[in-house]
């Protein structure tokens, strides 16, 4: 049984352009900035700009509300950091800045002088070495410093967000008029990781919220608008490269449909020309987070190692699917962080590392690696270059990277554009066995060993860790099936590929009937897949024979009970195989929470359910769960007194209990098989 996803294919538009290739671009000479600029293209920008350094915990640092460039325990900016830099190999550097306090009251919102001066006095090194500069509105809009003065907040009621726009029209207008006579080396990015603090919602609610993401569209087209009008007369704020998130600037978000839309840029300089674009799209990837950020082994997910085949397909699945929703549409794509924490993983952080340049690279994307000078081990340890005495700490790693721009660069991926409903051999529907093609085997089809079915999925699907995709077969009375679980990658891809072996070899006029079958996802409006063709293999592997709508044959008479195989009820918590199927797992509710802060201790009861075999009980200071302060999996009562040094005065702690059953594979193998989470409930420490 393989599954072998082809590519993530996006649109007609994308098709029509797969012919363009980012192996073989134009050389850029590198000058220093001067007020010439050179209005250079797509191809130009991105070979300009790649590989890239950001100079992380500096200008974003905060000291209460105040913007203050050592506040995080980094040493005062001076040019020789830019000069390591350089002479590493970088070609361009992202500098993050918050403004927060250090902007004015309204209707003017004045942005202090000072800073604005010290911005650019630390733009002005990078630009001095050649270097490409992006700089940002980084920490205003993190809602996790609310109290530290953050305001651009796309969840703020709707009753505050004409305050925000007009506070951050005002501000991005301050910024472009004090670089808008500096050349084509500085790009304004808008924001960075807006959105509303909440990353998976337990109530059912949709995620990303499409009306905070309406917000961050909003916010977005104000930043072009206003930065396009600072140029119109002089200047050069008309024809800069301007660098644009999505909810997040998260990479899956920012390219799903999500509800991420493009601004329009009609105040651009008439100079440029017509079919080109002036925007690039800004995206992080730190995937997965396990290995990339988290730092302690007890938490949920953690990794120290990164690099089996379905991992690296995974980067360059979403990689192309960014390929072909913008940069082949002439955007090009800035990740503008990446990376991966020092857990004494070396080779494993080289190889990831390795492989987003190389496969970033292919697809005209530029990688710009976080760095915020962390050396050691452990959490946050990002360091690559250390400020304080300008040594390359990670020398293996930067070497990966620049490796991976010598010689020629990997070809860009082929892109199969989704088929239409009429162009489909089949609609397989959700939840309902669907018979792709029968008919009475031919000459062509004797000696078929195996079937392989070529489809595209739905754009709109919710897949979830039990996604099941069944295939069967009945050749002359005798059936044959397979089970695919577990891709929750799967939503939009097109040219998806999955291969049944047959119990016995079609022999000529054998009736054959092929069918699939989906459950286990959340949702699904309409049709699941779209099945391409099906092709007959023989034992080798080799196709014999393809069948297409265009060449349907004629449908076998219908089977009747009992030789029918029979489609399998799935739900989200049932997988179809297995020796004894499961009811499904109901959610358990808390009932009691209770604090000992002298004891350092939190119990918490909950609701006693029918059937669970145990349960599993996490507390966090963090109401998104992504930092555990306990996990404990195997519960068998349903109470449970947890004391954990962590648990301190005047903070609040978050409990969330769900419960689990356990079932038996097709290997006999016993496994847990969770409920979903209920709403977690918080408790603050007195």
């Amino acid at each position: 049984m393989k599954l072998k996803r082809i590519i993530a294919g996006i649109s007609a538009v994308a098709m029509a352009l797969s012919a363009m290739s980012f192996s073989a671009f134009t050389t850029v000479a590198e000058e220093p900035a001067n007020d010439v600029f050179d209005n250079l293209n797509q191809k130009q920008i991105t070979e300009a700009m790649e590989p890239g350094w950001n100079l992380g915990n500096q200008l974003e640092a905060v000291n209460g509300k105040t913007p203050e460039e050592t506040a995080w325990g980094n040493p005062v900016i001076t040019e020789q950091i830019f000069k390591t830099v350089k002479e590493a190999g970088f070609k361009s550097v992202r500098i993050p800045v918050s403004y927060l306090s250090k902007i004015g009251p309204a209707p003017d919102y004045t942005i202090e002088t000072a800073w604005l001066d010290r911005i650019q006095e630390v733009v002005d090194m990078a630009l001095a070495e050649g270097l490409y500069v992006i700089i940002n509105m980084h920490g205003d809009g993190y809602t996790s410093m609310v109290n530290n003065g953050a305001w651009l907040l796309c969840n703020a009621p709707d009753s505050e967000q004409p305050a925000i726009k007009a506070k951050y029209e005002a501000s991005w207008r301050q910024i472009a008029e004090k670089f808008k006579t500096y050349d084509e080396h500085l790009i304004f990015e808008s924001m960075n990781e807006e959105f509303d603090g909440v990353y998976v919602y337990d109530n059912g609610e949709e995620y990303p919220n499409r009306a905070y993401y309406a917000n961050i569209n909003a916010y977005n087209q104000i930043f072009v608008d206003t930065v396009r009008k600072t140029g119109v007369e002089e200047g050069n704020n008309a024809k800069r490269w301007l660098l644009i998130p999505g909810w997040n600037t998260d990479i899956n978000y920012t390219t799903g449909d999500y509800g991420f839309e493009l601004p329009t840029d009609t105040n651009r300089d008439a100079s440029i020309p017509a079919d080109e674009q002036r925007i690039m799209i800004s995206v992080h990837y730190y995937n997965p987070w396990g290995f990339a950020g988290q730092g302690t082994p007890t938490e949920q997910g953690y990794t120290n190692e990164w690099g089996t085949d379905a991992e690296i397909q995974s980067m360059h699945d979403i990689f192309t699917r960014c390929y072909a929703s913008f940069v082949m549409k002439g955007y090009p794509v800035v990740i503008g962080e990446c990376g991966a924490i020092n857990k004494s993983n070396e080779s494993y952080r080289v190889k990831f590392m390795s492989e987003l340049c190389k496969a970033a690279r292919s697809r005209g994307m530029i990688p710009v690696v976080w760095d915020n000078n962390g050396h050691g081990v452990g959490n946050d340890k990002f360091g690559l270059i250390n400020r304080e005495t300008f040594e390359i700490t990670q020398p293996k790693i930067i070497a990966a990277i620049m490796d991976a721009y010598k010689g020629e660069a990997e070809p860009a991926p082929e892109i199969i554009p989704p088929i239409s409903k009429d162009e489909a051999l089949a609609q397989v529907k959700f939840k309902v066995k669907t018979l792709v093609v029968s008919g009475i085997a031919d000459g062509e089809i004797n000696g078929a060993a195996k079937v392989r079915y070529v489809f595209d999925s739905a754009s709109n699907v919710a897949f979830n860790t039990y996604t099941t995709i069944q295939l069967s077969s009945n050749v002359a009375g005798t059936k044959s099936s397979v089970d695919v679980k577990g891709y929750s990658d799967l939503t939009g891809v097109t040219g998806c590929e999955v291969t049944l072996d047959l119990k016995n070899q079609i022999k000529t006029n054998d009736a054959y009937y092929i069918y699939m079958y989906t459950g286990s996802w959340s949702e699904a409006t309409d049709y699941v897949f779209l099945v391409r063709r099906v092709e007959f293999l023989d034992a080798s592997g080799n196709i014999i024979k393809t069948i297409d709508k265009s060449n349907k044959p004629t449908p076998a008479p219908a089977l009747t009970e009992p030789t029918q195989a029979k489609p399998t009820t799935a739900s989200p918590t049932q997988p179809i195989s297995g020796q004894k199927p499961i009811t499904n797992v109901k959610k358990a509710t808390i009932k009691k929470l209770k604090v000992n802060s002298k004891k350092k201790k939190i119990t918490v009861t909950w609701g006693k359910l029918k059937g669970a075999k145990g349960y599993q009980v996490q507390v966090s200071a963090n109401k998104k769960f992504k930092k555990l302060i306990v996990n404990k999996k195997s519960i068998k009562k349903n109470k449970i007194t947890i004391k954990h040094k962590k648990i301190k005065k005047g903070k609040t702690y978050y409990v969330r209990v769900r419960a689990f059953s356990t079932y038996k594979n097709a290997k006999g193998v016993t496994k847990k098989l969770y409920s979903d989470w209920k709403n977690s409930s918080k408790v603050k420490v007195k």
